[in-house]
C-alpha cells in the first residue's frame, strides 16, 4: 500500500534541486518526513538511523577527544589544528543533528513545503509566476554549486592524508622508522592504526563516513537556509511589484483632487488587504525560521569565530605544508561565512527599502479608511526584516565583517603570546 506521502506528495517535489534536497538530508536521516505526512517503514527507518547517527557521532566525538588527551605532548603543533578542527566540526554536526527533534524546526521546514514556497503564490500575478521560476533557476544553480563543494571538500579531506603517506613511504615493504600513518580524523582505538597497514586500511575506510556525514550536515542545512532565504526575497519582489502596480484613478477621474468612488476606493481596499497579507506571511515565515535557526546560526557564528583564528594561527608559521593544508581549508571556511552573511543581507536590504515603495502607493487619492490602513502599513514596515541568533546578534554583512576583524585580533594576540 502506498505511503501517505506518495499518494499526495508536495508539488514543489517535481523540482530538481527540491528531490535533491530532500534526497540528501533523508541520507543521514534529518528530513522530517512524519512533519510532512509520511509515516511509511522508510520514514521509520530514517528517524531509527537518524538517533543512531547522534549516538555514534557522541562516541566518536569521545574518543577523538581521549586521543587528543592522551597524546597531546607528542603531537606536532600544525597537527593539532587539524585535530581541534575535527573537534569542532563533528560538535556542529550534533548540533545540527539535533534539529529534527525541535518541532520549530519541522514546522518550519513543513511550512515551507506546503505554503511558502513560491510555487504556491505563481496565482497571484504573471510577474510572481516569472518570479518563481527565477527563484527556482538560482536555487538550481545553488545547489549544484554546494554539491560541487561538498564532493571537492570530501575528496581532499581522506585523499591529502593519502597522499602523504604514499610520498613518506608509509606503503613500503619496510615501513619508514620513526614515521606513522596519518589519517584525516584520529581516534583512541584498542588496536595499532599508526603503524600497522591493516589497522591503517580499517581507519581510512571508516572515515569516509564522517567525512561524508559530516560536510553533509553543514553544507546541505546552507543550503535549505539559502533556499529559504530565495524565496523569501522572490516574495519580497512580488510584494514590490504589487506596490508599484497599484491602481490609480481612471483618467477622467483625476480632476478630481480627491476621488472617491466607491469601485475605486473598493478596488484599493481589496489591494492594500492583498499587500498587507502577503507581508504578513513573509514577516510569519521570518518569525519561523528565526525560531526554528537562531541558534544553529549562533553556533554557526561561533565556529567561525574560534576556526578563522585557528586557521590563521596556523598558517602563521609559513611553513609549506602548513599553508598548503590550513590555507585551503581557511578559504573555505571564510568562503561559507561570507556566502550565508551575504544570503542573510539580501533580505535586510529588500525589507530596508520596503516603507518607500510603500510611501510611494497613491495614498492621496484615497478616501480616510484607506489612507488609515495605508498608514498602519507604513509604520508595520519600518523596521527592516532580519534574524537574529539566538534573538541578540543579527546575521549579515556587519556581523561577518566584526567576526573576520575579531579573528585577526586573536590571532595577533595569540601570536604574541607564542613568541
Amino acid at each position: 500500500m502506498p505511503s501517505t506521502l506518495q499518494r499526495s506528495e508536495p508539488k514543489v517535489f517535481t523540482l530538481d534541486y527540491m528531490r535533491s534536497l530532500r534526497f540528501t538530508l533523508e541520507t543521514i536521516g534529518q528530513w522530517p518526513n512524519r512533519t510532512l505526512g509520511d509515516f511509511s517503514r522508510r520514514a521509520i527507518l530514517l528517524s531509527i538511523y537518524h538517533k543512531f547517527l547522534v549516538c555514534w557521532f557522541c562516541f566518536t566525538e569521545t574518543i577523538a577527544f581521549f586521543y587528543m588527551k592522551k597524546h597531546r605532548e607528542t603531537i606536532r603543533f600544525i597537527d593539532m589544528g587539524q585535530i581541534y578542527t575535527n573537534l569542532f566540526l563533528t560538535g556542529l554536526f550534533l548540533q545540527r543533528a539535533s534539529l529534527p527533534f525541535q518541532k520549530n524546526y519541522k514546522e518550519c521546514v513543513k511550512k515551507f513545503v506546503l505554503e511558502f514556497h513560491l510555487m504556491h503564490h505563481e496565482h497571484i500575478s504573471e510577474f510572481a509566476t516569472k518570479e518563481s521560476r527565477k527563484v527556482n533557476k538560482i536555487c538550481k544553480i545553488a545547489t549544484k554549486v554546494i554539491y560541487l563543494q561538498l564532493a571537492c571538500g570530501m575528496f581532499a579531506y581522506n585523499l591529502s592524508p593519502l597522499v602523504r603517506n604514499y610520498y613518506e613511504g608509509m606503503f613500503a615493504s619496510e615501513l619508514p622508522a620513526n614515521k606513522s600513518f596519518v589519517h584525516s580524523v584520529d581516534y583512541l582505538l584498542p588496536f595499532d592504526a599508526y603503524r600497522s597497514l591493516t589497522g591503517y586500511i580499517i581507519v581510512f575506510t571508516y572515515n569516509w563516513f564522517p567525512t561524508y556525514n559530516i560536510p553533509t550536515a553543514m553544507g546541505i542545512y546552507d543550503l535549505l537556509v539559502f533556499v529559504m532565504v530565495f524565496h523569501m526575497v522572490g516574495h519580497m519582489n512580488i510584494l514590490y511589484n504589487s506596490l508599484k502596480e497599484f491602481p490609480r484613478p481612471k483618467e477622467g477621474q483625476s480632476e478630481d483632487p480627491l476621488p472617491s468612488t466607491r469601485e475605486y476606493n473598493a478596488e484599493i481596499f481589496q489591494c492594500l488587504k492583498n499587500v498587507i497579507r502577503h507581508y504578513q506571511i513573509i514577516k510569519e515565515f521570518m518569525g519561523d525560521m528565526t525560531a526554528a535557526f537562531d541558534l544553529t546560526l549562533c553556533c554557526y557564528l561561533g565556529f567561525h569565530q574560534i576556526m578563522c583564528c585557528l586557521m590563521l594561527l596556523e598558517c602563521s608559521t609559513l611553513e609549506p605544508e602548513a599553508l598548503v593544508k590550513y590555507g585551503m581549508l581557511a578559504a573555505v571556511i571564510f568562503q561559507q561565512l561570507i556566502q550565508t552573511s551575504v544570503a542573510f543581507e539580501l533580505i535586510k536590504s529588500k525589507s530596508e527599502s520596503l516603507g518607500d515603495e510603500v510611501y510611494a502607493v497613491p495614498w492621496e487619492y484615497m478616501d480616510v479608511k484607506n489612507r488609515r490602513i495605508l498608514l498602519l502599513f507604513l509604520r508595520n514596515v519600518q523596521d527592516p526584516l532580519g534574524l537574529k541568533a539566538c534573538g541578540m546578534v543579527p546575521v549579515g554583512v556587519l556581523t561577518m565583517s566584526t567576526i573576520i576583524r575579531t579573528s585577526f585580533s586573536y590571532y595577533l594576540m595569540l601570536a604574541t603570546f607564542a613568541d
